[in-house]
């Protein structure tokens, strides 16, 4: 074989193939290497909040996803993480379709023409882009890399591991694990996209079922029972309203909080605010000082943190009253 040779991959079979030649050292020297067709990226997510539209809870883990596959161009293409110096038509090279239909979501991405040019323009050795990249397409859409990470989630909860694999699919695995301990670019992304997987479970409501190719994976049931919840955090929200001050606490030392019992009367709804001097003029200390001593009816714009449903606390950034 001379080194005009040329490897056209074009699907998962021929990519498994060529990731065992390049193992074993088999590649002829000067070999091009195409990839047309191979890897696609394709996952659906079907469940009633994707009847003919995206629900905004799939929107994060998607937006890592697409980052995700921008890092891993350029640490492959430039050695580098930072997606900042990406060009316009390589971000549209990698960019993530959605195809919104009734009752579910198709989000893909056709990789092997970023994957071509990578291996054209890399400062890494023929050997390591090859590892790296077939590695990723593996890790990325392949039915193995999926299962694998469920098995791994199981494990991980002390659970008896639900999802077999075949005698080719461990053998793949196996080399898929050897390719990987050979890179430790492919073993950081292997990280990265097992985190995104989480993310993108972990969103999952009880009857949503994402699928990756056409095969079903998991169900957002099956997903809540190998993957914690999210801590829930606070979420910084602004209630403006009328109110009605039913306590108020005055500071012990000049310059202190105030503490105040208030009732939105609109949404006979009870919680705690302080009310900094440093926050309020003058008139408005007064109107607060007024609005409690008489039980009036006061306007307020308070910023508050909530929790669960449940205000955990609360500022007023102004008072005054109603017009």
């Amino acid at each position: 074989m001379e080194g005009t040779d040329e490897i056209i991959i074009e699907n998962e079979k021929q990519a498994w193939n060529l990731l065992r030649q390049v193992i074993d050292n088999k590649i002829p020297e000067g070999a091009q290497i195409k990839f047309e067709g191979w890897p696609v990226f394709k996952i659906t997510i079907e469940g009633k909040d994707f009847d003919g539209s995206i629900p905004t809870r799939i929107m994060p883990p998607l937006l890592d996803l697409q980052k995700e596959i921008y890092r891993i161009y350029c640490q492959a293409k430039y050695n580098t993480e930072d997606i900042r110096g990406l060009k316009n038509e390589e971000r549209e090279l990698l960019e993530i379709v959605v195809v919104v239909d009734n009752g579910s979501s198709i989000f893909s991405a056709d990789l092997g023409s970023a994957l071509t040019d990578i291996i054209g323009a890399s400062n890494m050795s023929g050997t390591e882009v090859l590892i790296l990249l077939l590695g990723i397409g593996f890790y990325t859409t392949t039915h193995l890399a999926w299962k694998t990470w469920i098995r791994s989630k199981e494990r991980m909860h002390g659970q008896d591991v639900s999802v077999k694999l075949s005698e080719e699919e461990t053998k793949r695995h196996e080399l898929l694990i050897k390719a990987t301990q050979q890179s430790p670019q492919l073993n950081n992304r292997k990280e990265a996209i097992s985190n995104v997987k989480n993310h993108l479970a972990k969103k999952l409501k009880s009857n949503d079922n994402l699928k990756v190719g056409d095969i079903k994976i998991i169900d957002g049931t099956r997903a809540a029972e190998i993957i914690p919840p999210p801590r829930q955090e606070p979420e910084e929200v602004r209630i403006d309203g009328t109110f009605i001050i039913n306590e108020i606490k005055f500071p012990r030392l000049y310059g202190e909080k105030y503490r105040l019992s208030i009732t939105n009367i609109h949404k006979d709804q009870h919680f705690i605010a302080d009310a900094s001097p440093r926050a309020l003029s003058g008139k408005q200390i007064k109107i607060l000082k007024n609005g409690g001593f008489g039980v009036k009816k006061v306007q307020m714009e308070i910023n508050a943190r909530l929790k669960n449903d449940v205000i955990s606390a609360a500022k007023v950034v102004s008072i005054n009253w109603p017009e």
